[in-house]
């Protein structure tokens, strides 16, 4: 088989830069945490062109992967580049309001699969609008929310599934810090409690953090560059199989990210690097680490099960219709605050 023909639109840390060096060269390098590093770890593809409207990035890439992939071409246009370049796989790293006209113009010419940062937009209309264009030309889409396949957190969920905390019935989630930011990181756990519940949101009360309390209904950060310009916050939310989560993320908390799904027997509290199973047993307390088992991680993962579901036609972890659940969770969000904290019913 030929290998897969990649073009990046979006050419940032995130799609750019090199794994990290190991903590001793006898063991490899780090997991890959960008878009080419995770590329560069997976076998038949091939990076065949770039965009970015920055000719520093453009620069940048060259040096960083023009060893690894000869030849590349960079542009400042990505329909010009859709047009020239033969393209079977897009990943799609613009700033965050910026993902739809990029994904809508891809399937319009003909890429097999779209690899798309999170959120996958700013509104829902706009989501909406992409799914339409994904639908009407049999895409392949996977969305980043990165934490579906991070280790820990798959084997957190198996352990839900199997039953070891009898049944799901809370999510709370804590993130906090600078990076507190409603669409560029709470994103992400907003999601958790979508792979955690397996279920539709079916309402949401939202609550931002001080000095956001007149922010409005709509998008108001600048792509995730400017912490200061999106609100932390806490939110409340139900699904349709009884699941209840919360998110506490204030600038004003810590940053360490803390997960605790608990259920009607037990409890597991994970984050990022660990997971653990706690039960109440007659001598007491007992906490049992969970090992996740698996040779791939986070943007690595996200890659290589897109590149499955291309090959295979098996969903990916993260297809449009779950994404946008997170998207319709904000939007939530921010309709409770304008509302003074009520109660948003989700259609």
């Amino acid at each position: 088989m030929n290998p897969y023909r990649v073009g990046i639109v979006g050419l940032s840390w995130i799609t750019s830069e090199p794994a990290n060096p190991g903590t001793h060269p006898a063991i490899g390098a780090a997991p890959p945490h960008s878009h080419l590093s995770a590329l560069a770890a997976i076998p038949n593809v091939n990076v065949i062109a770039g965009c970015d409207i920055s000719t520093e990035a453009q620069s940048l890439f060259h040096e960083r992967w023009d060893a690894t992939w000869p030849g590349a071409n960079t542009y400042t246009d990505f329909r010009e580049m859709l047009a020239q370049e033969q393209i079977d796989l897009l990943c799609v790293a613009t700033p965050d309001h910026l993902h739809g006209d990029v994904v809508r113009v891809a399937a319009e010419s003909g890429v097999k699969a779209i690899f798309c940062e999170k959120p996958m937009s700013t509104n829902l209309a706009d989501v909406d609008s992409m799914i339409a264009a994904i639908d009407a030309h049999g895409v392949v889409v996977n969305v980043n929310n990165t934490r579906r396949w991070v280790a820990t957190y798959v084997a957190a969920r198996e352990r839900v599934r199997a039953g070891d905390i009898g049944t799901l019935s809370h999510i709370s989630v804590h993130f906090g810090g600078e990076r507190a930011m409603l669409w560029r990181n709470h994103s992400h756990f907003l999601d958790l409690f979508n792979y955690f519940a397996e279920s539709n949101p079916s309402w949401v009360m939202g609550e931002l953090e001080p000095g956001f309390e007149n922010y409005g209904t709509t998008y108001g950060g600048n792509g995730g560059r400017d912490a200061h310009l999106e609100p932390g916050v806490n939110a409340y939310s139900a699904f349709e199989n009884g699941v209840r989560g919360f998110l506490g993320g204030m600038k004003s908390a810590t940053q360490q990210i803390t997960v605790d799904l608990r259920g009607s027997t037990g409890r597991i509290v994970v984050d990022d690097q660990s997971a653990s199973l706690i039960t109440v047993t007659e001598h007491g307390i007992s906490a049992t680490p969970i090992i996740p088992r698996g040779t791939r991680f986070g943007m690595h993962a996200a890659i290589a099960d897109l590149i499955n579901a291309l090959d295979t036609g098996e969903a990916p972890q993260c297809p449009p219709g779950e994404a946008r659940k997170t998207v319709v969770l904000i939007e939530g969000v921010l309709a409770s605050q304008a509302a003074g904290n009520a109660k948003i019913v989700l259609g």
